[in-house]
């Protein structure tokens, strides 16, 4: 087995807050959250937007090769510079 993974880390999540106006799953639900609160929501949402496209174009790419197998699409949560 396999892994592969890709580190996300947002450096401006108060823009990606204000252009998205709350599209990315609800992310001004709460008006008055911390910056690294913030980040953490949008880094979440850019993961969880990754990985629906992933499943959705990942077997496709593994069927025109004629690969089968399962793929497990997950997000991992890092602690603070734990990468």
């Amino acid at each position: 087995m396999m892994r592969i993974t890709i580190d996300i880390d947002v450096t401006n999540p108060e823009e990606v807050i204000k252009a998205h106006k709350g599209d990315l799953v609800g992310l001004i639900s709460e008006v008055m959250l911390s910056k690294a609160k913030k980040k953490k929501r949008v880094e979440r949402a850019v993961c969880e937007e990754i990985i629906r496209l992933m499943e959705i174009e990942f077997p496709k790419g593994m069927a025109q090769e004629m690969v089968k197998g399962n793929v497990v699409f997950g997000i991992d949560e890092l602690e603070n510079n734990n990468i």
